[in-house]
């Protein structure tokens, strides 16, 4: 028995050794979550717009642009039961707050991080915000979220190559270093849109639930809410599906009819955004953005 104990922490102990000495070093790189959560832990006095979806908003609104202080808190693939999180938390911790932007974007009722493919990402809200998220014992562990070689990777990319990874600036936008060229823009629309086409709508009506109880609470606080869907290149707009379209414009019409708080402003498909704007074919690049932004500006100031 004594030997099989030996034997067990031999092997045991450098495993776990190695295993936190893994997690403490990847939960020291740098990382826009953080940024994002410090930034409104030393402004939520002064905070008056928070805008909130997926990286539509994150590389889409800069709030340096706005005229009234804001936090950017979308995120790559943030779903709109994650909106709710945030929105249902920080609404009572910011007492200045005025306004909450959200997008409505053609997959935001038809998806849930929890369910698909980039569900690790769960585990960047319950490490580095404080926002309670429905999240499994593992995504509280950087080194259980993530395959061990993805790890070893920005490990390696970050501690030896001292590369820094992409992030946000302190008010909580992202600039995207990828850019398509124009060609590649016109070939990309069709993928992406096919992608971002669910296929099924068994998300919808909890989705959609959760978008009437934003504008809910929003209400009882009498804090407006902007609902956007921001620009996307032709060749995406042109091969979306109808139906999906459809259901996702109506649900924000309605929002815009049922509540006095609430405002849906829709440019996915504008002569005002031409290719020079786009990042790929469903995000604003950094002129984009900044021409965007003052176009929401210009709303929430009126």
């Amino acid at each position: 028995m004594k030997k099989f104990l030996k034997l067990f922490l031999f092997f045991c102990v450098p495993v776990l050794v190695l295993g936190c000495t893994m997690e403490y070093l990847l939960r020291h790189i740098p990382n826009e979550f953080q940024i994002k959560s410090d930034y409104l832990k030393t402004n939520t006095a002064d905070i008056k717009t928070l805008l909130v979806g997926s990286s539509h908003v994150l590389y889409g609104i800069n709030p340096e642009f706005l005229t009234e202080k804001a936090l950017n808190y979308g995120n790559i693939s943030q779903t709109i039961d994650i909106d709710y999180d945030i929105i249902h938390q920080y609404i009572n911790e910011l007492p200045a707050l005025e306004t909450v932007v959200l997008r409505l974007s053609y997959t935001t009722l038809f998806e849930q991080l929890k369910t698909g493919d980039e569900s690790w990402r769960i585990k960047n809200y319950a490490i580095y915000t404080g926002v309670n998220v429905d999240a499994d014992i593992k995504h509280h562990f950087e080194i259980f979220s993530v395959k061990f070689k993805n790890n070893l990777e920005r490990l390696y990319t970050y501690y030896i190559l001292k590369e820094t990874p992409d992030y946000v600036n302190p008010s909580g936008w992202g600039t995207h270093k990828a850019v398509h060229s124009v060609a590649r823009l016109e070939t990309l629309g069709e993928l992406i849109a096919k992608k971002h086409t669910a296929s099924h709508d068994d998300l919808y009506v909890e989705n959609l639930g959760y978008l009437k109880k934003i504008v809910s609470e929003c209400k009882e606080k009498n804090i407006d809410l902007l609902l956007v869907t921001l620009p996307a290149y032709g060749s995406y707009v042109n091969n979306l599906d109808s139906l999906q379209w459809k259901r996702t414009l109506d649900s924000g019409n309605l929002m815009d009819k049922t509540y006095e708080n609430c405002v849906y402003f829709n440019v996915l498909n504008t002569e005002r955004f031409g290719k020079q704007y786009f990042i790929d074919v469903d995000h604003l690049n950094v002129a984009g953005a900044e021409k965007f932004s003052k176009i929401i500006d210009s709303l929430l100031t009126q």
